[in-house]
């Protein structure tokens, strides 16, 4: 039988794996094309991306086409955008080249589907004949605004306003053109209904290396307190900031010796500020998953975005005690003292990490069920038979 043809968009491209939508979009390519030619076109930031990341995508079967964009000239084009319909994440990506390259494959080649990964490159596809598929991931309206209900810093502020303002028209209208929305959580495909009630939803949630993301053996001692992420991603600065400043103080007085290691790319100055005997920061790790074996707790302060939590789902992966927030984790089935606390204020943050400092017993009860969860909930296996799921729907009308 011959087989079927999937082009493959994204605004990022998706090598090296460091991001949950680089990682995602690989592990999805990965599976696909065991079974589908998969043409990928991608956006790849400053410059075209150097052999040894092209590599690792036609090592496992995916056709790789990428056009460079120039952030300060896409910043400039935003800026000229401000008047149309556009959100600023989507105004930014909008770059004729990549739209000349998406016409040009679609015009050499008979696809069968389409797949945008995230809202940022669904302009390219939307008018494209063959069947289309949005990964949406989270509801943008919802995401932005719960951003700027949470957020201290004015402009952050402001500019979260503005996308909610063109977010509640753009996102509804733009899934219109796509036959099928996917997103990682119930909690986003709901929202999506409120603003559009008639588009097909289903869920494709987020995976995770099991097998990379592993407990240390049961006789190692783990100890110290943990929280990773992208060190330059607003978010993640506000949730160190957060530890740092008004969490840490109040450990440390009942742990004297107690550490938290911050791990990961790019941390701010704010961050890098906050360093002490107690409070540790590494950047640019070679293995972020020996922090997480070494770590005994998994400290996730989450405030208001939407989606999964990819850090979450590594900690619960390696066995880490979590303490997370409501918002931290929606996407994943587990329940509240069995396979993770949640925390409802910095207080309540600060108790249950005092607490499971004391409690090696309720730390391991944790640590066994968070694991057991995600391999149960969260493997990549999971992931594909959820994709699979969506083609089968699509090949069969």
């Amino acid at each position: 039988m011959k087989r079927k043809k999937i082009l493959f968009l994204i605004s990022r491209f998706p090598f090296p794996l460091i991001g949950g939508d680089k990682i995602k979009s690989f592990y999805l390519m990965k599976h696909l094309a065991k079974k589908y030619d998969v043409t990928l076109a991608a956006i790849s930031f400053r410059s075209q991306p150097p052999k040894e990341w092209i590599e690792p995508l036609e090592k496992i079967g995916v056709k790789v086409y990428s056009i460079a964009l120039n952030p300060i000239i896409g910043g400039i084009k935003t800026a000229l955008r401000l008047h149309q319909k556009y959100p600023l994440e989507i105004a930014f990506y909008l770059n004729n080249k990549f739209k000349n390259l998406v016409n040009k494959l679609c015009q050499e080649n008979n696809f069968d589907y389409g797949i945008s990964f995230f809202l940022r490159t669904a302009e390219y596809l939307k008018d494209k004949k063959f069947k289309k598929i949005l990964i949406s991931e989270d509801c943008r309206v919802l995401y932005q605004t719960r951003s700027y209900k949470s957020s201290q810093n004015i402009p952050q502020r402001l500019i979260r306003i503005w996308e909610v303002f063109k977010l509640k028209k753009y996102e509804p209208e733009i899934i219109n053109y796509f036959d099928t929305v996917t997103l990682v959580t119930n909690d986003d495909i709901q929202a999506m209904k409120q603003n559009n009630p008639n588009a097909r939803y289903r869920l494709v949630t987020n995976g995770v290396n099991t097998e990379q993301f592993s407990p240390p053996p049961d006789d190692f001692e783990r100890k110290d307190l943990l929280f990773t992420g992208k060190l330059s991603v607003w978010s993640n600065t506000l949730m160190a900031i957060k530890l740092t400043k008004e969490i840490m103080p109040e450990i440390i007085k009942h742990f004297p010796d107690v550490k938290l290691h911050i791990v990961g790319s790019n941390p701010v100055k704010q961050i890098l500020e906050q360093q002490s005997k107690n409070i540790i920061v590494h950047s640019s790790v070679p293995n972020i998953e020996d922090f997480y074996k070494q770590c005994k707790i998994f400290m996730h302060p989450h405030l208001a975005a939407t989606g999964i939590q990819n850090k979450l789902l590594e900690a619960m992966s390696s066995g880490l005690a979590c303490v997370t927030t409501k918002t931290g984790i929606q996407g994943i089935d587990g329940i509240d003292g069995e396979h993770f606390l949640i925390a409802n204020n910095n207080q309540e943050m600060i108790d249950y990490t005092i607490k499971l400092l004391k409690d090696d017993n309720l730390c391991k009860k944790l640590s066994k069920n968070a694991r057991q969860l995600i391999l149960e909930t969260h493997t990549w296996d999971v992931v594909y038979s959820q994709i699979d799921k969506v083609l089968e729907e699509l090949e069969n009308e």
